[in-house]
C-alpha cells in the first residue's frame, strides 16, 4: 500500500465555548473562593508569640545573684515573688526576714517572719527569725521562747545560737550571751551573724576595739554587707571618738550599697566633723533616692542651720521630724524652732511648737528657752 509521508489529518474544529471551558471553570472556582473565602486563603493578623510565665524557681536564682551582689533591695522584689508563686515555702519569707533585719526594717522583719511561721510552725528557721525581730521590738521573753524553741527542733543551728546570744547580751546576762557565742563560733568559726553579735557583745561589754576586729572577721566574708559598716563606724564614732576612721566606715557603707541609709549616715558624719558643705551635698544625695527619708531630711536641717541658712533648714525639719516622731532628739527640736525664730521674716507661730517640744525633753534647754524669750520680746513690741 502507498503512503503519503507528506499527509497530515486535519483537526476536528472545536465550537467556540468548547475552545474556553477550562477558562470558564477557573472562573467560576475564583467567584466561589472569593464569596466564601476559606480560612487558608484569608490573611490572618501576626499574633505575639505568648511570653512565658517565669517561675519561683527563676526568681529564686535572680533572689540569689542580687544577694551575692549585695542588690538588697532587687533581692527583696525577687523573693515577694518567689514567696507570691509559692506560697506553701516559708523559705523566701525567712529570707526577707533577714534581709529587712539589715535594713533596719524591723517592723517588715517581724511581719515576714510571722508569717513564716504561720505556714510552717515547726520550722527552726522561721522561728529564730521572728525571735531575732522580737528582741529588736523589746519583747525579750517571747524572742527567747521562740529561739528556744527553734533550738530544740535543731540543736546546732548556728544562727539560732547566735540569735539567743543576741537577745541575752540584750537583757544584760552576758555570760550567758558568751557562752552561746562560744558554742555558734566552735560550730562555724566564719558565721558572718555570730561575728557580728560578738561584736556586739564586745561593744555592750566597753571592748571597742575587739568589737572592731570581730566586725573585720565579718567583713570579710560579707563585704557587702553595708550594716556592718555602719556598726563599724558607730563604734569609732560613740566608743573611741575617732571620727576620721568613722568617716572611713561610713564611705565604706556607701560603696558597698549606696542607698539613703548609708548615704545619710555618712552625711551625719560629716556634719559631726565640721564638714557642713559636704554634709548637705551627701544629704541631698539621700534624699534623691528617697524624698521622705525623715532621718536625712532631718540631719539635712541640721547641716543647712549650720551654715544660716534658716529658711531651708526651716523647711527640712518642718517635713523631717514628723516623720521620724520619738527618734527626734531634743537638739533637732530647739534648731528646727530656731530656724524659724531665726529666719526673715520671724516665724514664732512655727517655731513654739518645736521649742516646746524641746523643753519637754529637757525643761532647763538653754537653746529651746532663749528662743522662747526672742518670741515673747518680739510679741511685746
Amino acid at each position: 500500500m502507498y503512503l503519503d509521508r507528506e499527509y497530515r489529518p486535519r483537526r476536528r474544529r472545536r465550537s467556540g465555548i468548547g475552545r474556553f471551558w477550562p477558562l470558564f471553570v477557573l472562573i467560576a472556582v475564583g467567584i466561589v473562593l472569593y464569596q466564601t473565602q476559606p480560612s487558608w486563603l484569608v490573611e490572618r493578623p501576626t499574633e505575639p508569640t505568648p511570653t512565658p510565665t517565669r517561675s519561683a524557681t527563676a526568681f529564686l536564682a535572680e533572689a540569689e545573684a542580687a544577694l551575692l551582689r549585695g542588690d538588697y533591695a532587687a533581692a527583696l522584689t525577687a523573693y515577694a515573688r518567689v514567696a507570691a508563686l509559692d506560697p506553701s515555702n516559708p523559705e523566701p519569707l525567712i529570707v526577707k526576714s533577714r534581709l529587712y533585719m539589715v535594713d533596719g526594717d524591723v517592723a517588715a522583719a517581724h511581719d515576714a517572719a510571722s508569717k513564716a511561721v504561720e505556714i510552717a510552725p515547726n520550722d527552726p528557721d522561721a522561728l529564730a527569725a521572728l525571735a531575732r525581730a522580737e528582741d529588736w521590738l523589746g519583747n525579750f521573753e517571747v524572742a527567747l521562747e521562740h529561739a528556744l524553741d527553734a533550738l530544740e527542733l535543731q540543736p546546732d543551728n548556728v544562727e539560732t545560737l547566735a540569735i539567743i546570744a543576741e537577745i541575752y547580751a540584750d537583757v544584760g546576762n552576758f555570760s550567758q550571751a558568751q557562752s552561746y557565742l562560744d558554742e555558734a563560733l566552735a560550730r562555724d568559726p566564719q558565721h558572718v551573724l555570730a561575728l557580728r553579735n560578738q561584736a556586739y557583745l564586745y561593744e555592750k561589754l566597753g571592748k571597742y576595739n575587739e568589737a572592731i576586729a570581730e566586725l573585720d572577721k565579718a567583713l570579710a566574708q560579707a563585704p557587702q554587707r553595708a550594716d556592718l559598716h555602719l556598726e563599724k563606724a558607730r563604734i569609732y564614732r560613740v566608743g573611741l571618738g575617732d571620727f576620721a576612721n568613722a568617716i572611713l566606715a561610713y564611705r565604706a557603707a556607701v560603696d558597698a550599697n549606696k542607698t539613703a541609709v548609708t548615704l545619710d549616715a555618712l552625711g551625719e558624719g560629716l556634719y559631726n566633723v565640721g564638714d557642713h558643705l559636704a554634709a548637705i551635698r551627701t544629704l541631698n544625695d539621700a534624699l534623691e533616692l528617697d524624698p521622705n527619708y525623715g532621718p536625712a531630711l532631718v540631719h539635712l536641717g541640721m547641716a543647712l542651720y549650720a551654715r544660716r541658712n534658716y529658711e531651708d533648714a526651716a523647711a527640712a525639719f518642718d517635713k523631717g521630724l514628723p516623720l521620724i516622731g520619738d527618734r527626734a532628739r531634743e537638739e533637732h527640736y530647739y534648731t528646727a524652732g530656731l530656724a524659724h525664730v531665726y529666719k526673715e521674716p520671724r516665724e514664732c507661730k512655727e517655731a513654739m511648737p518645736w521649742l516646746q517640744k524641746a523643753l519637754e525633753k529637757n525643761a532647763a534647754s538653754a537653746p529651746a528657752l532663749t528662743g522662747v524669750k526672742l518670741c515673747g520680746d518680739a510679741s511685746n513690741n
